[in-house]
């Protein structure tokens, strides 16, 4: 996300905050703790433009690590093993929680696709596309949900409806 468009993100997120607080204080009746805490929370640590930033040079230096890692370590061929058994039945967050979860590694969706190789990666898109298909949802709904997910493309620069129609053959 551009800085400009990240500013205004995090923008968003004090007003929310603000609103909700406000709501909290005004209604205090049908304020439940998650709400309340929600805002303790936020205020305790808020999210700021230079924290994102720190946050994305800390994530970018860990997926470098980890593509490294995995270069060089045979050790890591059960982890994709795994990773391509899940990714066939769960979808690609639940991969990404399970993997977590059961297993105690911490991805994100790049490294999981890095992970799995594009063959994998292509299998369970198609899977998603058919299931959105059968929901009735339109190739350029698809398209937008993927851009939203952070689904990255295959081969083009990003998704379009043609890129997903040959996904679906």
């Amino acid at each position: 996300m551009a800085n400009k468009n990240m500013a205004g993100f995090i923008a968003a997120l004090h007003e929310g905050a603000d609103l909700l607080e406000r709501l909290n204080k005004t209604y205090p009746n049908l304020a439940d703790s998650f709400s309340q805490e929600a805002v303790i929370e936020f205020r305790r640590a808020p999210i700021t433009l230079q924290n994102t930033q720190e946050q994305q040079t800390k994530t970018n230096t860990s997926k470098q690590a980890f593509t490294e890692e995995s270069t060089n370590n045979q050790g890591d061929q059960k982890l994709v093993t795994t990773a391509r058994e899940l990714l066939a039945i769960h979808s690609f967050e639940d991969v990404l929680d399970l993997l977590q979860a059961e297993h105690g590694i911490t991805l994100d969706l790049t490294q999981l696709v890095n992970l799995v190789g594009s063959s994998a990666y292509s299998v369970a898109l198609r899977r998603e596309a058919q299931e959105f298909q059968s929901n009735a949802i339109s190739l350029p709904q698809i398209v937008q949900l993927w851009k939203d997910f952070g689904r990255p493309p295959i081969g083009d620069a990003e998704w379009t409806a043609s890129s997903v129609s040959r996904i679906l053959e």
